[in-house]
């Protein structure tokens, strides 16, 4: 469940940025690029992980 639960965070996170997004300094948007930054951040890493 772990595995498909990541992409759906990115996701979400990803939408609610393009919502806030035209007031960069609002907790909201930051909230939501902090979780963006952070679950595609845990992508790379675990997809460079299982290459090498």
């Amino acid at each position: 469940m772990k595995p498909i639960a990541i992409p759906f965070a990115a996701q979400a996170s990803a939408a609610t940025f393009i919502n806030y997004y035209h007031e960069i300094w609002d907790l909201p948007s930051i909230i939501s690029f902090g979780s963006l930054v952070i679950s595609a951040g845990y992508l790379i890493v675990n997809f460079l992980g299982r290459q090498f």
